[in-house]
């Protein structure tokens, strides 16, 4: 019973590396702003994502115990110095696993030097393939079921670095900071990006600031080549819009991809109840249809 009860506490620790990991991802998903990317041909539906890394953790967990389990041995074929090393390396992996959703979903506009955050987020997951092929390795010294239980685990991150890195090829202006900032600083576009791609329906995000809205909204219109309006909604604030800083945004367009033309306009207006021309305000960026 009390093995039984380590095991469960293994388990559970892993998965919290997941849950950590969603609480960037999920909102992510939501906003619409992973779905803007463009993707590899490989590229599963979302759904699969969640009971893969589910299974996976688990796995990692039960793989951990048996290693666990050989510190308490009688007579160690192993000693405990090495016993602990691996764990230690284990979590190592563990926290790296949950930095790359941090990094991928939850950093937008993190930029160090030529890299976005997909291009970063990539690297960080070298790094976290070399742990896990060193906990692989370590955990095959102690307990060669433990070592085969993270097998699926490494292919499964090496399927991932592919997707990354053909996302991160696919999208090299992502996150190279707001994409788009007014003159007067009161609005950032982070998805889409200018002269890029779009299909039905359409997530525009990103921020504004609060004098930009009235009554946590304001208008976002798509039009065609010409001017005609194809798409309009409202935008809606994604916190207090009472203030002065900035405020994360969201608004979805459907529309139908015009017959003639291959550009259009995606104009976000400032909302100005007064309806004085003082007080008017937009930003306006070209896209194209995909």
């Amino acid at each position: 019973m009390k093995n039984l009860f380590k095991l469960i506490i293994a388990v559970v620790v892993c998965e919290l590396a997941g849950v950590a990991g969603a609480l960037f991802t999920t909102p992510a998903i939501k906003s619409g702003w992973y779905e803007t990317l463009m993707k590899p041909t490989l590229n599963p539906p979302a759904w699969v994502f969640g009971p893969v890394w589910t299974t996976l953790f688990v796995l990692m967990g039960v793989a951990v115990w048996l290693v666990y389990l050989k510190l308490s041995d009688i007579n160690p074929s192993v000693s405990r110095r090495r016993i602990k090393v691996a764990l230690v390396v284990f979590l190592i992996q563990l926290l790296l696993n949950a930095c790359w959703s941090i990094i991928f979903f939850g950093s937008p506009t993190l930029v160090i030097g030529s890299l976005n955050h997909l291009g970063l987020a990539f690297f960080e997951l070298l790094l976290l393939a070399v742990a896990i092929l060193l906990t692989i390795f370590l955990f095959s010294k102690i307990s060669r079921p433990a070592a085969w239980l993270l097998v699926p685990y490494i292919l499964w991150v090496s399927f991932a670095g592919y997707l990354n890195f053909s996302i991160w090829q696919l999208n090299p202006a992502v996150g190279d900071g707001p994409a788009i900032v007014v003159s007067n600083d009161n609005l950032r576009i982070f998805s889409p990006l200018p002269d890029t791609e779009i299909l039905s329906p359409l997530v525009v995000t990103g921020e504004a600031r609060g004098n930009w809205f009235f009554e946590a909204s304001f208008p976002v219109i798509l039009t065609n080549w010409d001017g005609l309006i194809i798409a309009q909604g409202i935008a809606q604030a994604e916190g207090d819009w009472m203030t002065t800083d900035y405020i994360p945004f969201t608004v979805t367009l459907n529309f139908t991809k015009p017959d003639y033309g291959t550009t259009g306009s995606l104009i976000l207006k400032k909302d100005n109840p007064s309806g004085l021309p003082q007080f008017d305000d937009a930003l306006e960026i070209t896209v194209k249809f995909k």
